[in-house]
């Protein structure tokens, strides 16, 4: 028995390597190799805009092995020998403190690796100087946190990192052969790093293209059109934006060309609330309690599907950002989160008053009325409406209640003579119609009638005219 009167308090090499990976699902810990790729290339940017269109990322995926590569400008040495490989971020690691990344914890991809298999290699090449870290099985198993070797590596020219990971663990083996689980990643990347591949960074899965999953809201530039709610401020170092609105219906025209359809059935992916933090999507579409939904106001359901709400946190202290260590889930005990779920409910409710005012009318009674309205991100949208003249600015903070500005359209006055028209017809039929109508056969049903009866009334119109 030992007589030191000391405690030990050394974490276990067991605990990192197996019970912290079960905290990360396997597509949130290969976003996590995404998000080290992209501080890279910021990095590599020394100080100016990172021009994301020169940079790509290739992940492959199979049931023997995991390999990420990229052309971001890889790691310099004094960063593996001294912060890179460590199992948690000590208090002199200042790296990036005047960048707006996401990583502050220093777990992210020794995590990822441990998540996958029992044997990686990291290659890189920064600034001339090519050198590999090999993580075995071997190292695994020894109970000591021995150094890890950094090994010279001719054959790497390409400034960037390549991580490779095999002896992969049976369940990950099978994911990775799974066609669902790559349909699902590629879905969470083009979530999770809309921003990056909409300003042209390529990423490919299995040599795939993964496209953007793109969140945005109805503006106008006329001062008189309607708008979306806008707000934002900066608490505590970080600057909190917020825009709630109508989202679009975008389709393909002829010639391909990508136009808004605000006729057309919005998506219920985009719609809720989306949350990005410097500029990683967090989470998309949330429509629970979470994001205010149920709280003060109604539950979502189906009436809502045309609202979209998108609120950003930016800062270059990662740690005052409302994120957990997956960054894929909210801090929601952050007192920044709590004060912009304040005014994100605010906006909301905006938006759910105009929704209740017009839901008994079609919405070709809506659209002449947002033919000058674009589809924007969160940022271009509040730079937008912030030029309106009526914006208040107070506070440093800038915000735009439309309802109180008086820009929303009201609806028609209802006849007293109008009657609801209920009918119901095979999905079949309601395809084949939707189809015809709108070049898609998942039209809603409630659209596709609405759209028959007005086609038959023209017609009936245009008939009485002529007799």
């Amino acid at each position: 028995m030992s007589n030191t009167n000391q405690a030990k308090a050394i974490p276990t090499k067991q605990f990192f390597v197996s019970m912290l990976t079960r905290d990360i699902s396997l597509a949130d810990a290969i976003l996590d190799l995404l998000d080290n790729c992209l501080d890279g290339a910021l990095r590599s940017a020394n100080g100016r805009d990172v021009n994301y269109s020169k940079h790509k990322v290739s992940i492959s995926l199979s049931k023997d092995e995991f390999r990420i590569e990229d052309d971001c400008g890889g790691i310099p040495r004094s960063i593996a020998e001294n912060y890179a490989f460590k199992m948690g971020r000590e208090p002199d690691d200042d790296r990036d403190s005047d960048k707006e990344t996401i990583g502050m914890y220093g777990v992210g991809m020794k995590r990822a690796i441990f998540k996958m298999g029992r044997n990686a290699l990291v290659q890189t090449f920064h600034n001339g100087d090519a050198y590999q870290v090999p993580i075995t099985s071997e190292w695994l198993d020894s109970k000591d946190w021995d150094p890890l070797p950094i090994n010279e590596n001719e054959n790497h020219k390409t400034p960037g990192t390549i991580i490779v990971v095999n002896e992969l663990y049976p369940g990950v083996s099978r994911h990775f052969s799974n066609d669902s689980f790559i349909n699902d990643l590629n879905t969470a990347i083009g979530e999770h790093f809309t921003s990056f591949l909409q300003k042209g960074l390529e990423i490919f899965v299995n040599g795939v293209s993964v496209k953007a999953v793109h969140v945005e809201v109805l503006v106008s530039e006329n001062e008189n059109d309607p708008a979306p709610y806008i707000y934002r401020k900066t608490i505590d170092d970080v600057v909190v934006s917020i825009t709630v609105g109508l989202n679009t219906g975008r389709r393909l025209d002829s010639d391909d060309e990508e136009v808004v359809d605000f006729e057309r059935n919005r998506s219920s992916a985009t719609a809720g609330w989306t949350v990005f933090c410097n500029d990683r999507a967090v989470i998309v579409g949330d429509k629970s309690r979470l994001t205010g939904w149920g709280d003060g106001i109604p539950m979502y359901h189906g009436q809502f599907s045309i609202i979209t709400g998108i609120v950003e946190f930016r800062s270059v202290s990662a740690e005052k950002l409302p994120i957990t260590t997956t960054k894929r889930a909210l801090d929601t005990s952050s007192n920044i989160w709590l004060e912009a779920r304040t005014k994100m409910r605010e906006g909301l409710r905006v938006w759910i008053n105009h929704t209740n005012a017009w839901k008994n009318h079609p919405r070709t009674d809506q659209s002449e009325l947002w033919k000058n309205a674009k589809p924007l991100s969160l940022s271009a949208a509040v730079e937008t409406v912030s030029k309106r003249d009526l914006t208040s600015k107070q506070d440093g903070g800038v915000e735009y209640n439309p309802a109180k500005k008086k820009v929303l359209p009201k609806p028609p006055t209802q006849k007293p003579s109008s009657k609801k028209i209920v009918f119901s017809r095979p999905l079949e039929e309601i395809k084949i119609i939707s189809e015809f109508l709108f070049d898609r056969d998942d039209e809603t049903p409630g659209v596709v009638g609405d759209k028959c009866f007005e086609i038959i009334l023209g017609d009936a119109k245009a008939k009485e005219e002529n007799k």
